[in-house]
């Protein structure tokens, strides 16, 4: 009886920590949305865990892909080091690592480059530009965040499914006990 309430127990604390060990992103550079005005040598991804060996990283400008001269992991952080120069236009950095747990999780930035322009007439365009940017930006934006609210109810639904495994284990545990006192 000792043996059964114990593993029971056992397994009660273990499931809430098995499946709540996801990574999250916890900061980008660049940073989603945002206007990068200088030269960009690396992107820079950091987590809230380790990251295994099997993340990838991939740049993209207008659907062709950004060659990376390589990708470096370092426990909590992906760094990828690109091989030349971004020019201006908007930019997405899909990523895919697979966290501690095991589990695939992927993700995408979206930030634009502009380079500084000299002449007023440019720096006119270049404003005009920045805010239809900025306009498309917020628009990406609320999909993403969207789409992000969708997995938080995701997770808000296995924190539930979590509960309701413990009330069933109780229920079981309570169930066994009486079964055993009665026998008794």
């Amino acid at each position: 009886m000792k043996r059964l309430f114990l593993t029971l127990l056992f397994l009660l604390v273990m499931v809430p920590t098995i499946t709540s060990a996801h990574t999250e992103i916890s900061s980008s550079n660049p940073s989603s949305g945002q206007v990068v005005t200088e030269d960009l040598k690396e992107i820079v991804l950091k987590f809230e865990g380790e990251i295994e060996s099997l993340s990838t990283i991939n740049v993209t400008k207008d659907g062709k892909e950004i060659s990376l001269s390589r990708v470096d992991l370092k426990e909590k952080q992906m760094v990828g080091v690109l091989s030349s120069p971004l020019e201006d236009g908007e930019y997405v950095i899909d990523w895919s690592i697979a966290g501690e747990d095991g589990h695939p999780i992927t993700g995408e930035i979206l930030f634009s480059v502009q380079m500084e322009q000299k002449e007023e007439s440019e720096q006119n365009a270049v404003t005009t530009e920045k805010e239809d940017m900025n306009q498309e930006m917020e628009k990406k934006e609320i999909t993403k965040t969207n789409s992000t609210s969708e997995n938080h109810g995701h997770k808000s639904s296995s924190l539930i499914t979590n509960i309701m495994m413990v009330i069933l284990l109780l229920i079981l545990v309570f169930g066994v006990s009486k079964l055993f006192r009665r026998k008794r």
